[in-house]
């Protein structure tokens, strides 16, 4: 359905201004709102999305580290009654228990990359080999459960392949992982027999405390002294599958590389019965990693304590590991197919170019900020100050620096509170925009689903590698990163035990808890403290990066544990008084200026625009913001308006001219064939002939607009036609500039001419129709310029609020003033007789903005315009 949007002083249907995906685009006179930011930094061209990269064949197997250790019977038959982990080419971690069966035997055969192990399915793909040597714990007994943990070297190396390769160990003494896995082949059920397909059970660890009550009563002289530190619990909630083998792994799958690596955590050593949700007990494998390195390295492994640090290992045999869930397409038996795009982990060059780090006289630390203005920059409030010094710079774009002028603390910031913990820095000069995108500010609800933050972390575990690569050499050098986490709800969010105290009163509507439910391997990614949990959002057409928080606290990026951000919807309110001029007193309010103050004397506005006491007829502009917006100034009486000057109307004569009200309809009606129909230039009389040095618009038959700082010099004589191929010239007969205008700060910088003959309509000839909204203005323009050779050039330029332009520039501007920019370069030059355009899509042109010569061409990415709408009725008055 077309929607209604009203455009000057007509009712048109989706016919004002048009961003992509034909949406209506209007900016307001005024900033009053922060949810602009697609409006003052729009973007004209789309991005072109990239496409994913898809179909890598891989052929993976889930558990490729598990070996079923065996007896051979003297039959030849084998008993499998025990689980293993390959570890090395030729080491095997298991259960010291499983060193003999109750008959006193040891196990002979190991046997990996079948699944199922008591028929002949899938045995092409296994290896069996003999056990060459055991190697118990020597302070392991079998009258006891304490240091159930031994190693087997195998006859010779196995044979790395898809589904044959080594785990890796969790060497780290914390265990925060909240789910287990463990698999083998053991019994599904008390009094059952061994499945002979490979099962897997997801457990939950619980403290030792809590398994030693299950475990308390004594009756079982193996745990005469209780649970020891070398050992933990954990329970099969569901009771859907029972143990796993003797001696196979507890583990976790942690992320790198966009695969996954098994983790072996701890060994099963027993447990109760099946079925009664009681506890499992396991060997944790930590705090032996002094025992294996020196059993392994005694019997010929060639190994040191680096060989199991875990980033060490999850790199070593990364091209072997499964891809993670998240990317996988399809699963045949022999292949996978995957979508890169839908990785947790993007490794990214460098820092957005929003994104700054917080210095101090240089000396940086890891705190970062957010751009989200020309000379904005969001972040917390814990990162402003160090050692009691506040921060003096930020790091931009390419190591470039800018001082901080003035720094804004949320008033209710209390120092080291996870509450109101945010702040604004302002910067000294304006930033150059050519090659920034600010960021865009949340204002609502949050949304649902998964975004992202900034982080770092070593390049080669997190560099994403087609299956069957591999990395030749390790790469410890810090990238940046944008992991995608999922936004949480109070009832999923998962806040680390380490960071509950900063949470004195919980998590709260102003914090974001995010992150994913997989844990990293160590070393893959870090936070960086006050940089954004974003996204990229389509607006207008276009994509802009969305910033709902800044990082606050959080560990591994929030992956397995959850981060913790500052929202910023929750402050947008204390960020309004500090972001938009005059925000307490223009914003929803009846103001007196002055109760004493009656019709006639000058009064005292909040915008400082000059102003007088005027009865409300006589300022229909304000009523009109007071009827959208609800603010006005009073005088001493509701019947008396604190009126711009500018804005006081003659009653009889404040209604649009007749000639201006049909305008739309004329000019769709002759159908115009070029959109430079209604542009003239402007030539004075000199003694070298005629100089041709100004553009003006047509707006009736005889009447063109321009610039009175066009013809405040040199009298026009002659104007001719743009489109005009005879070289036609149109003696002028008058001239009149607006009587305010003032050549110092260029306002009211509008003039008229008056042709000697009437002008003759066709769709090569057609006037301009006057842009008449006086709240509103489109926000893409055309600039129409002359350049030499008597040609016109069109830019297409954004409109902005007179805030922007203000920052620039020596003179107070006026509401009658219009502020834009060129979007594609840092400097915005205009010359005196530059007009802005907005053409429809029914082939109607909008003149909209005169260009005045109060323009820095040498620093300023704006420039200012005479806001057309401002000077209707004067145009109608004086034609």
């Amino acid at each position: 359905m077309e929607r209604l949007v009203y455009c000057g002083f007509l009712f048109l249907i989706s016919s004002c201004a048009r961003g992509q995906d034909d949406e209506v685009l209007m900016l307001h006179n005024e900033r009053t709102t922060l949810d602009d930011c697609h409006m003052r930094f729009h973007k004209l061209r789309p991005d072109v999305p990239v496409r994913p990269a898809s179909g890598h064949p891989a052929r993976l197997k889930e558990f490729a580290h598990i070996g079923a250790i065996g007896w051979t019977q003297p039959n030849g038959n084998i008993s499998w009654k025990c689980g293993g982990t390959l570890i090395w080419f030729n080491f095997v971690l298991t259960a010291a228990h499983c060193a003999i069966d109750p008959d006193n035997r040891a196990p002979d055969v190991v046997r990996f990359g079948d699944l199922n192990i008591l028929t002949a399915e899938g045995d092409k793909y296994a290896q069996q080999l003999k056990i060459a040597a055991i190697f118990r714990h020597p302070l392991h007994r079998f009258t006891a459960y304490y240091h159930d943990i031994a190693l087997l070297k195998l006859e010779r190396h196995v044979s790395f392949s898809e589904v044959v390769f080594p785990a890796c160990l969790w060497m780290d003494e914390e265990v925060r992982f909240d789910i287990l896995e463990a698999a083998g082949w053991g019994r599904t059920g008390y009094a059952q027999e061994q499945t002979p397909i490979l099962l897997k059970v997801a457990l939950k660890p619980i403290e030792n405390e809590e398994c030693s009550k299950v475990y308390s009563n004594g009756t079982d002289r193996m745990l005469r002294l209780g649970l020891q530190q070398h050992q933990m619990c954990a329970v099969d909630e569901k009771m859907d599958t029972c143990e796993g083998d003797s001696g196979g792994p507890l583990q976790i799958k942690l992320l790198h590389n966009t695969r996954v690596t098994p983790f072996v955590v701890g060994i099963t050593s027993f447990g109760s019965a099946c079925g009664t949700s009681a506890p499992g007990v396991y060997t944790k494998v930590a705090p032996y990693r002094d025992w294996i390195v020196e059993t392994m390295q005694k019997n010929g492994a060639m190994v040191s304590n680096d060989t199991f640090n875990a980033t060490t290992c999850a790199i070593y045999f990364v091209y072997f590991r499964e891809y993670e869930d998240a990317i996988i397409t399809y699963r045949t038996p022999e292949f996978v197919g995957v979508d890169s795009s839908k990785r947790h982990m993007f490794l990214a060059e460098g820092l957005p170019s929003y994104i700054v780090q917080l210095a101090w006289d240089r000396e940086t630390n890891d705190c970062f900020g957010v751009i989200i203005d020309e000379n904005t920059v969001l972040t917390i409030a814990q990162c402003v100050t160090k050692n009691r010094k506040y921060v003096s710079h930020v790091i931009y774009s390419s190591n470039n620096t800018m001082k901080i002028s003035k720094i804004h603390i949320h008033p209710k910031y209390k120092q080291g509170s996870s509450y109101n913990n945010i702040a604004i820095l302002r910067l000294q000069h304006l930033l150059n925009m050519k090659n920034i995108e600010p960021a865009c500010i949340w204002h609502g609800e949050l949304p649902q689903k998964e975004v992202y933050v900034h982080g770092s972390g070593r390049t080669d575990i997190n560099t994403m590698l087609p299956f069957g690569s591999y990395i030749s050499s390790s790469d410890p050098s810090i990238s940046s990163l944008t992991p995608r986490v999922r936004l949480q709800n109070a009832s999923s969010c998962i806040v680390p035990k380490r960071y509950q105290s900063l949470l004195s009163s919980g998590v709260t509507n102003e914090h974001i808890c995010n992150g994913q439910n997989l844990f990293l391997v160590p070393e893959s990614c870090e936070l960086r403290t006050g940089a954004a949990v974003h996204d990229v959002i389509k607006r207008a057409g276009a994509d802009y990066p969305m910033v709902y928080g800044l990082n606050y606290i959080g560990r591994d990026c929030g992956f397995g544990e959850h981060s913790i951000a500052i929202g910023t919807a929750s402050h947008i309110a204390w960020m309004k008084t500090v972001l938009l001029s005059n925000h307490d007193k223009s914003h929803g309010i009846v103001h007196f200026v002055d109760r004493d103050l009656q019709e006639g004397d000058a009064c005292d506005r909040y915008d400082r625009r000059a102003a007088q006491c005027v009865p409300v007829s006589k300022c229909p502009r304000e009523w009109k913001q007071f009827l959208l917006h609800g603010t006005i100034e009073l005088c001493s009486t509701s019947s008396s308006v604190c009126c711009p000057l500018n804005d006081i109307a003659d009653t009889e004569n404040s209604v649009i001219h007749p000639q201006f009200a049909g305008c739309p309809s004329l000019v769709e009606g002759l159908k115009p064939t070029s959109s430079l129909g209604s542009l003239v230039f402007i030539a004075c009389q000199s003694p070298n002939g005629l100089n041709f040095r100004c553009l003006g618009t047509i707006i009736t038959e005889r009447i063109i607009l321009t610039s009175a700082s066009c013809v405040e010099d040199d009298i026009p004589s002659i104007v001719k036609l743009v489109t005009n191929t005879t070289q036609k010239m149109y003696p002028v007969n008058a001239i009149l500039v607006h009587n305010a205008f003032n050549s110092t700060d260029n306002t009211n910088d509008i003039a008229m001419i008056r042709l000697e003959d009437s002008l003759t309509w066709s769709s090569d000839l057609y006037p301009a129709c006057l842009w008449t909204n006086t709240t509103h203005v489109p926000l893409v323009l055309s600039m129409v310029s002359p350049v030499k050779s008597n040609n016109i050039t069109k830019t297409e330029v954004l409109a902005m609020y007179n805030s922007d332009c203000q920052r620039n520039h020596d003179y107070e501007l006026k509401g009658t003033q219009l502020c834009a920019r060129d979007p594609f370069r840092n400097l915005t030059c205009t010359t005196m007789s530059d007009q802005l355009h907005y053409g429809s899509k029914n082939g109607v042109t909008y003149i909209v903005g005169l260009s005045t010569i109060l323009n820095n061409c040498e620093s300023s990415p704006h420039t200012v315009f005479t806001r057309v709408s401002s000077f209707v009725d004067w145009i109608g008055i004086n034609i």
